[in-house]
């Protein structure tokens, strides 16, 4: 446990760094972009996340799940293995992306002069894709600090570069792509130098064979997560505007503090949790972390809704000062992300991964349905409640599955009496809310609500794994 504390902590600071470049480049687009520009960066960066999801093909599963099983002969012939089929299919695809850019702009904004965006899409691609391959291997091999560097060297570069092109440049819409592709590539290649020792010129196609039969069948789960995240921008795009989108980017960036937790979480808990594979007592561990973590960041989400009228103020320009209702709704989307990954045990340590791609395609269906019905009646409003009751069903539904192939013993009681008060909250902000005094009382109410859970739960985690 007291390795998984320090890798958390150490991936949540490296995760927490990137984030706030988020937040410092904030002030500086909502400064020079309109919120239909802003718009049109956003689909940007959903493009580039299909992109990704297609050509990964979710073989950086299989790297995870069995690193710490192969010898060392092995495992470098898997990686290299993995490492080429997504660059391969990085390249195929960003060469698609290339060819159709021109076609891809007019669907999407009926209109040519957005088609070098999808240029820059095409080039990130591979980039991205290495560059997360190394981050991987350098988290199961313990190697925090250089895993720090690499995320230091991409926010500081792309912290100049943006000051460089958006700043003092002419294209400053480019320019916010010239700085990601410069600082990713910058990154990706000292990333790539740090794990070059993980290379060899050998193909194993059982190896292959073996990684593509545990990720493939995660891919239609990818797919329908991707398309939790985002379907809702499609949706906008046809029933709103593309300054809605805008509006909803700037929420979206804000809320996603909530993803310096889970990013850090996810990296610290997936090797963690594969360790506790080979404990017997691993269901008492797995039971006792859910309440711990959900009292963590359900507090977070809270403070988050309660504090983001003034976050926002603080941070864009009037015309995005409308956000401040979406931020605490779109922190809740996202922390059940981070609930979902500690109850979805079951289809991983079976190895019965279909299971995930089932629970996503109930997801996807009330997700589209929501979305349908609630956008053109509610706006904004409603793609947040969809966004916020899909993911409330997919913690429930992998709950229901992984209990049916793992039982663990959590505590569902418990856990609604930690998020009511959440929900509650993040209603009351995204129906406007009220005024500071009042939300400072409640933020008050929250912390000792929340405090005592965390108290409780610590000790009993703390108890089982002396």
């Amino acid at each position: 446990m007291g390795n998984f504390l320090k890798a958390f902590l150490s991936f949540g600071l490296a995760t927490s760094i990137e984030k706030i470049l988020g937040f410092i480049l904030l002030p500086i687009y909502t400064r020079y972009f309109s919120t239909e520009v802003y718009g049109v960066i956003d689909m940007m960066s959903t493009g580039l996340a299909i992109g990704i999801v297609f050509s990964l093909l979710q073989l950086e599963t299989s790297l995870q799940r069995y690193y710490y099983q192969y010898s060392r002969v092995k495992r470098s012939m898997m990686v290299t293995n993995i490492y080429g089929t997504i660059l391969l299919f990085s390249i195929l695809i960003g060469s698609l992306i290339f060819l159709f850019s021109k076609h891809l702009s007019v669907y999407l904004f009926a209109t040519g002069e957005y088609a070098n965006l999808f240029l820059f899409v095409g080039i990130q691609l591979p980039l991205a894709n290495l560059s997360m391959l190394g981050l991987i291997l350098l988290r199961f091999e313990g190697r925090n600090k250089d895993f720090l560097k690499v995320i230091l060297l991409k926010v500081v570069l792309n912290l100049v570069f943006a000051y460089l092109f958006v700043v003092l440049g002419e294209d400053k819409l480019g320019g916010v792509f010239y700085a990601q592709i410069l600082s990713l590539a910058f990154s990706t290649l000292l990333v790539t130098f740090y794990v070059k020792s993980n290379f060899v010129v050998r193909f194993s196609p059982l190896l292959q064979i073996k990684a593509f039969k545990y990720a493939l069948p995660q891919l239609p789960a990818r797919l329908g997560s991707m398309m939790l995240a985002q379907a809702n921008r499609f949706f906008m795009l046809g029933y709103l505007s593309l300054s809605t989108i805008g509006l909803y980017s700037v929420s979206l960036k804000l809320a996603s503090s909530v993803q310096i937790i889970n990013s850090a979480f996810i990296m610290a808990w997936t090797p963690f949790m594969h360790k506790q594979f080979q404990n017997k007592n691993n269901k008492v561990v797995f039971k006792h972390v859910l309440p711990l973590l959900s009292a963590i960041v359900f507090l977070g989400v809270s403070l988050i809704a309660l504090y983001s009228r003034e976050i926002v103020l603080l941070v864009t320009s009037e015309p995005f000062y409308g956000s401040y209702r979406y931020v605490g709704g779109l922190a809740l989307f996202f922390a059940f992300y981070i609930i979902k990954e500690v109850v979805d045990i079951g289809p991983k340590i079976t190895e019965k991964t279909i299971y995930l791609s089932y629970v996503f395609f109930v997801s996807v269906v009330v997700n589209l349905t929501t979305l349908y019905f609630f956008t053109e009646s509610f706006d904004l409003m409603g793609v947040v409640a969809s966004m916020i009751i899909t993911n409330f069903v997919l913690v429930v539904g992998a709950w229901f599955v992984s209990n049916i192939l793992y039982p663990i013993d959590f505590s569902w009681k418990r856990f609604l009496l930690l998020l009511i008060p959440c929900m509650a909250i993040v209603f009351f902000i995204l129906l406007d809310g009220g005024g500071l005094v009042l939300r400072s009382v409640i933020s008050i109410g929250v912390l000792l609500y929340y405090g005592l859970f965390f108290k409780e739960d610590y000790y009993k985690v703390k108890k089982v794994l002396s």
